[in-house]
């Protein structure tokens, strides 16, 4: 028999677990303090609970701290509970949700859901730099949003994004079985040359590991930095790509529904937060009943973004 799948949690079990204010401030304070209050100045414990302001006074350094003190939650004047919500709907649905949804369903205006919608995605991307791919690796990159080709635009490409993909090849344990996808590693990059893949590669992929590319130039030094590696030129295969490189194209494939049915159109700028949230959420496709609660670990481990922060010109290079 095979293993029983943990169910996700349900709207019902959301609103008992998290339904209140109160719930919620205790729910952080047992994610971020499992063993108590210890002050992030000194480690001291608490000397007690200020109920009205929410903070811990240090017993050792006086030093009085709050449990969303350089977290996403950081000065937040939008209550838990609904901060509790756009988590729970980041992290249950695979479609995720607009901005223009969140905002209607808990009650706020779109650049306050769009602010907390991309602090969440924030914490994704720094959880997503924990995970590091190996054995047999399947990569390729494709194009990503940008406009359509019209009068004076020339090319397919046009306004697109560069977007890495890695897919792990995980043998099912069955004899004859073909391999199954494991973990996935996505990044936008500013161009397909080799300097730009290759920094991709190191960051995301374990040393020795094997990689499996087409014959795409970008890919021809591969081995020097430290991968056993597999070219394949499409051409001469007489194979489609997507047939050769099935996890890649489907992950690809996958990403694109994602941006275009949920968000219909994203800011190149912004683009890296939003493959993010994909590549978070496919990489917990299997831990449906923990979704919520590892997505609150990972907002209360990462500093918080502001809105003049994301809404900041590019700098120029």
């Amino acid at each position: 028999m095979g293993q029983h799948r943990s169910r996700m949690l349900t709207v019902q079990q959301f609103r008992s677990l998290y339904g209140e204010e109160e719930q919620c401030w205790a729910q952080l304070s047992r994610q971020r303090w499992p063993e108590g209050f210890r002050c992030p100045r000194c480690s001291g414990p608490s000397r007690g609970y200020m109920v009205a302001r929410r903070v811990h006074e240090c017993m050792v350094c006086s030093y009085q701290s709050s449990v969303t003190a350089g977290t996403i939650f950081h000065k937040t004047r939008t209550p838990l509970s609904s901060w509790f919500w756009a988590i729970y709907r980041m992290s249950q649905d695979k479609k995720g949700i607009s901005a223009v949804q969140l905002s209607k369903e808990i009650g706020v205006s779109y650049p306050t859901a769009w602010l907390m919608q991309h602090k969440i995605r924030k914490a994704m991307a720094d959880r997503n730099q924990f995970y590091t791919l190996g054995g047999l690796v399947e990569v390729d990159e494709g194009y990503v949003g940008g406009g359509e080709p019209g009068p004076g635009r020339k090319g397919r490409n046009v306004d697109k994004a560069v977007v890495a993909v890695a897919v792990e090849h995980i043998a099912p344990g069955e004899s004859g079985s073909p391999p199954v996808p494991g973990f996935a590693a996505l990044a936008v990059l500013p161009n397909a040359a080799s300097r730009s893949l290759d920094s991709f590669l190191k960051s995301r992929i374990a040393a020795g590991s094997h990689v499996l590319t087409d014959g795409w130039h970008g890919y021809w030094h591969v081995e020097k930095n430290g991968f056993q590696h597999t070219a394949i030129a499409l051409t001469r295969q007489g194979q489609p790509a997507h047939k050769l490189f099935p996890w890649v194209h489907i992950t690809l494939a996958n990403l694109k529904r994602f941006l275009l049915g949920t968000h219909h159109q994203v800011e190149n700028k912004h683009l890296p937060r939003y493959v993010a949230e994909f590549n978070y959420r496919l990489n917990r496709r299997t831990m449906e009943q923990d979704l919520l609660t590892r997505l609150l670990r990972a907002s209360l481990a990462t500093s918080t973004i502001t809105y003049k922060q994301l809404t900041a010109a590019p700098e120029l290079t």
